[in-house]
């Protein structure tokens, strides 16, 4: 009776075998995560369609008028759920929204919206949601920012809190790169860009004035902030990319240099 041979791999089949393994890993990951990240910005574009219907359904209960909401959290006292540090109106700013409960998102489109997870993009990732004894949330959670940019000429006492206040400003102010900009950017008014707080007849350019957006220039090309907008501002040359949500209830998602997702979010509204 014969013995059956045994078979084995020698240890350079098993190191050709595994070199092979790691050269279709090499290929087919960076391919997987591509797919993934496009998969993510389908919902992100998603997400921010149902906010632009939330917003629009919010105008045709109170006379097509946008609401006075921050762009994010950082005029928030997410332990309260009150703006803090902004003017409480005149002589200083037409409006009062300093001490106010939910001038975010987050609160004010949850009646229309239903699901909380629709503030998040997948990519950034939203914070926790804080709920307070009211059964509303306390906090601006999600990963978007909303067309608020300030009130008329006068500057917010820290506009550097504000970023899209912060563009207006700057641009007035000729610095580079926004010295690109032409004139229709620098009337030194975030209420010449923004629709808080206006009616949306006061928009002529409904299908180019952002509602909302998503709130990162880099995340979805899969590069940070700070290698999109490097000192001071990125020069007009680093490329990223952001989705936005327009007037008219259309979503877009753009990539680009700096300056042209800049105009993108700080589009005249009456140009």
């Amino acid at each position: 009776m014969s013995r059956r041979r045994l078979v084995g791999f020698t240890l350079i089949e098993l190191l050709v075998v595994i070199a092979i393994i790691a050269i279709l890993a090499a290929i087919l990951f960076p391919v997987f995560a591509r797919a993934r990240e496009q998969a993510r910005k389908t919902v992100c574009l998603s997400n921010l369609k149902q906010i632009g219907l939330a917003s629009l359904m919010y105008i045709q209960d109170y006379d097509e008028q946008f609401p006075w909401l921050m762009q994010d959290d950082r005029t928030n006292n997410n332990s309260t759920g009150f703006s803090t540090g902004l003017p409480t109106g005149p002589p200083m700013w037409s409006v009062d929204l300093n001490n106010k409960r939910g001038l975010f998102m987050e609160y004010t489109f949850r009646p229309y919206i239903k699901n909380d997870g629709l503030f998040g993009c997948p990519t950034l990732q939203p914070d926790a949601v804080v709920i307070g004894a009211d059964g509303q949330p306390l906090n601006a959670f999600g990963s978007y920012g909303y067309a608020f940019g300030g009130v008329g000429p006068v500057p917010s006492p820290r506009y550097d809190r504000i970023p899209l206040e912060l563009f207006v400003r700057l641009a007035a102010l000729n610095m580079p790169p926004l010295n690109v900009l032409g004139p229709e950017y620098k009337t030194n008014n975030p209420q010449a860009y923004y629709i808080a707080g206006q009616a949306q007849a006061a928009c002529n350019t409904p299908a180019e004035s952002i509602i909302a957006f998503c709130n990162s220039y880099g995340a979805h090309m899969g590069v940070t902030d700070s290698q999109v907008v490097s000192p001071p501002y990125g020069l007009g040359t680093s490329s990223g990319a952001t989705l936005a949500v327009m007037v008219d209830g259309h979503a877009k998602y753009k990539s680009g240099h700096f300056i042209e997702l800049v105009k993108l979010i700080m589009h005249p509204m009456n140009r």
